[in-house]
């Protein structure tokens, strides 16, 4: 029975498995190494078409999770940081001339000049001598050092309470995995993996591009991940190929969105193994040596739909906020159960995402104000990670990170959020 392939909500393909999709495993052998086609291996019984591409409801957030909490937590990252508010408050303080004719100067360079003059005869000297606005900095210069020592603590609780970044790492000789590596996101991860030097092995269905298939550290073995035979004989492969991989991107992803009513049992099946199963297919096959070696990084590739579940996506934001709950209980055993704390763990959450799923529909978007991100730009900040040799979780951007917070909010500001998002997403 031939696999049926779909478009990943990451830009990545994969192959549907249960019955979509048969369990025997085509093994080709690679031909010469000069060849690019040595570095590719099949592990499905067969390649799949790119299929049509269709929009994500998860990229579809609404704009206005952005414009409501992007914005003001923009501005409060800036006051709220000692960099900006000590100074300010010191200079005050101890010089409130020298920051007097900095205003004035400002002032006459932006402003008309007759506003310049009555800004600086009414508003700044009441601004600099008023001691509510010496408190206000007082209190921001406060907040900015506990915020900064609250990052060091996330930073810190994320990897096992340890300060510096785990040891052990070389990366012209480490071996990465990442599924849906052939295009979007995955393909950008593989791209800076590989100039890192990694040697990079690429799981999916659909073949990677020219650029890639070059690339003397990339390897390509097709694979269905949601079939745990075709992964274990894919892993099997590459430990005999290439050996131990110590870094694993869980990135592959399919959505079509759709009302809770109209879904297919057969997609429904699909979605789940792909987006949620196929994550302990290949954490069960190369988890256990990074484990025995203590060094590795598992990399769960989620969206901002982890916390906000989305009309006509209650499959895709099921599987998401299932990769959150996989994520935290693996950061969780490997501390534990395994004893192995320099295996690390991180998570990312990207927001709207250009892909050639929101073809047809990007336009709409920018002209409604959104701000699409790029797939570089989320594999850049995922490779950071990687690079870092540290783990965590990872919002982009990180002006919508208080989202991942919702639960915790007022039950009718949770409803608020939602339905204006509902409202947003049912219009596209």
């Amino acid at each position: 029975m031939k696999g049926a392939c779909s478009e990943g909500a990451e830009g990545s393909v994969a192959v549907g498995g249960g019955p979509f999709a048969s369990t025997g495993l085509a093994v080709s052998r690679p031909p010469p190494p000069h060849n690019p086609e040595s570095h590719q291996r099949n592990f499905t019984a067969t390649a799949c078409p790119h299929p049509n591409p269709q929009r994500s409801s998860s990229e579809v957030m609404s704009s206005v999770i952005t414009a409501a909490i992007g914005a003001p937590a923009a501005l409060a990252r800036i006051f709220l940081s000692p960099i900006f508010s000590g100074p300010l408050l010191f200079s005050i303080t101890f010089y409130p001339d020298a920051v007097r004719s900095a205003i004035g100067f400002v002032a006459d360079k932006l402003l008309p000049h007759q506003l310049a003059t009555t800004f600086l005869h009414y508003a700044s000297p009441l601004l600099l001598s008023s001691s509510t606005t010496v408190t206000v900095l007082q209190a921001a210069v406060v907040l900015g050092v506990l915020r900064r020592a609250n990052q060091m603590l996330n930073t810190m609780a994320s990897n096992s309470w340890r300060f510096g970044p785990a040891p052990g790492w070389d990366w012209p000789n480490e071996i990465a995995v990442v599924t849906g590596g052939s295009s979007g996101i995955g393909k950008g991860i593989v791209q800076r993996l590989s100039a890192l030097g990694v040697r990079v092995v690429v799981l999916d269905v659909q073949k990677p591009p020219a650029d890639l298939s070059v690339n003397p550290r990339v390897s390509f073995y097709r694979c269905d991940v949601t079939s745990s035979q075709s992964v274990a004989a894919a892993a099997a492969a590459i430990r005999s190929d290439i050996g131990q991989p110590s870094i694993l991107v869980n990135n592959a992803g399919i959505a079509n969105p759709m009302p809770i009513l109209q879904t297919q049992e057969a997609f429904l099946r699909k979605i789940m193994g792909v987006n949620l199963m196929s994550m302990w297919f290949t954490t069960q096959q190369f988890l256990p040596d990074m484990i025995k070696q203590d060094k590795g990084h598992v990399m769960t590739m989620a969206s901002i739909a982890s916390f906000v579940a989305l009309p006509t996506a209650a499959d895709y934001s099921a599987t998401k906020a299932g990769a959150l709950a996989f994520h935290e209980s693996l950061t969780s055993e490997l501390k534990h159960q395994y004893k192995a704390p320099n295996v690390l763990t991180s998570i990312v959450h990207p927001h709207f995402v250009r892909t050639p799923l929101l073809e047809g529909i990007s336009a709409r978007l920018e002209k409604a104000g959104v701000q699409l991100l790029t797939s570089e730009l989320i594999a850049e900040e995922a490779v950071e990670l990687i690079k870092s040799r540290r783990g965590g979780q990872l919002v982009i951007p990180g002006s919508v990170a208080a989202v991942s917070g919702i639960r915790g909010w007022p039950t009718w500001l949770q409803e608020l959020v939602r339905d204006t998002v509902g409202k947003t997403t049912a219009g596209l």
